[in-house]
């Protein structure tokens, strides 16, 4: 870990006139150490050998129902990883997500890597697959292996065939009871599109583009946030709109980054302007809605998920033209708002970012997402690495 603080911090200290290099440093130190939180707590054996610790809902805990663990949460950390590799190029990270890849082929057939539904035994319902079939490009991206993408083309073809239909006018249903269609998607079509990208495949890019306009026009509030549910008589909570706390939400902190992200690419890739107002909008919404009267981004309703995509919302949503300096603030706000008030002595990361990371007085920890667990300090730390990215990418522009 001393050696990727130093690249780091070299890494970080080359800064344009104008900007401040103590902030630099700053968030860089806040991101090494947090790192080295995590691979000190889930990571086992070397960076050439080793791999993510299996976890069941988050603890290594044995016995484990599945001694492989639950593929989505290594799915966490991998990501997680792997947005610290794409800001760092650091070769250390890239031999962690090389061998934990192979970790990943050898524990699992190839077919079981690509299953999904309630019996599949890997990737029950939508977000489990969309968080795997992430990792799989992730792990594509760091390895060059064809056995990734072809895994994330398998799962990610076996999802829209599996959950997408045109009942409710049309989305992709959250699991195999068909009881609602949800946000969760967002992943599964952020999949779809990097795949369609990646292979020239038309159709990846038709089926992430019908699911996403479903969502546009289902589950889009007018405050600019998205409904996180929508069963048959419409969205789920619809009585009760403005139901957005901690541990307790109606929307999805998460599901709008990842909005914002389409709306991002969409932009890229078609040129029409339409993409960058509603990813503007959707960052506004989060800015007015979303955070505290402290400035501090609200964990609102999956302290195992939520942090995610905040890496992709550094890389392409903060960087559209037009972006106002009030949302680099907010993101960095609730980084240091995390490392400060809800890390535990033993460098766990809890889902109360305003804090305390543990105890009554922090509503997830009350109602069981805790710091011990893999996936709530890993969506927590993800924060603090986007906020440093976030600097230095700005320093560079």
């Amino acid at each position: 870990m001393m050696r990727m603080a130093l690249v780091l911090g070299t890494w970080f200290m080359l800064v344009l006139p104008g900007c401040s290099a103590g902030a630099e440093r700053h968030f860089a130190t806040m991101a090494d150490a947090a790192v080295g939180d995590l691979l000190g707590h889930f990571w086992i054996g070397d960076a050439r050998s080793g791999h993510i610790v299996n976890t069941w809902k988050g603890y290594a805990t044995p016995p484990l129902p599945d001694e492989r663990g639950a593929l989505w949460e290594r799915a966490m950390l991998y990501l997680t990883l792997d947005n610290w590799a794409q800001a760092t190029n650091d070769p250390t990270m890239q031999q962690r997500l090389q061998a934990d890849w192979n970790h990943t082929k050898s524990a699992y057939r190839p077919q079981q890597l690509k299953a999904c539904g309630h019996d599949s035994g890997t990737n029950w319902a939508a977000d489990d697959a969309g968080w795997s079939a992430l990792m799989y490009l992730a792990a594509y991206r760091a390895t060059h292996d064809p056995a990734a993408l072809a895994c994330s083309r398998g799962l990610v073809d076996a999802a829209f065939t599996r959950w997408m239909d045109d009942r409710l006018g049309g989305g992709m249903w959250y699991s195999d009871a068909r009881q609602s269609k949800s946000l969760y998607a967002v992943a599964l079509v952020l999949a779809a599109l990097r795949l369609s990208e990646l292979t020239g495949e038309q159709a990846f890019a038709d089926r992430a583009r019908r699911c996403y306009d479903w969502m546009e026009s289902h589950l889009l509030r007018d405050d600019g946030l998205y409904w996180c549910d929508y069963e048959l008589p419409g969205p789920k909570g619809a009585n009760r709109p403005h139901d957005i706390h901690e541990a307790s939400s109606v929307v999805f902190l998460g599901g709008a980054m990842g909005m914002g992200v389409i709306h991002a690419r969409l932009f890229h890739t078609t040129g029409e302007d339409k993409y960058r107002q509603r990813a503007l909008r959707t960052a506004e919404a989060v800015a007015q809605h979303l955070a505290t009267t402290e400035g501090i981004l609200l964990n609102d309703r999956d302290a195992w998920v939520n942090g995610i995509f905040a890496g992709d919302w550094v890389r392409e949503v903060l960087s559209l033209p037009g972006m106002g300096p009030r949302h680099y603030a907010l993101l960095a706000r609730t980084a240091e708002s995390i490392y400060a008030n809800a890390r535990t002595p033993a460098g766990y990361y809890g889902g109360s970012w305003s804090g305390p990371a543990e105890g009554e007085c922090s509503r997830w920890f009350k109602i069981g997402s805790k710091p011990g667990q893999l996936m709530t300090s890993t969506n927590s730390v993800n924060l603090i690495i986007a906020a440093a990215q976030e600097r230095r990418a700005r320093s560079s522009r």
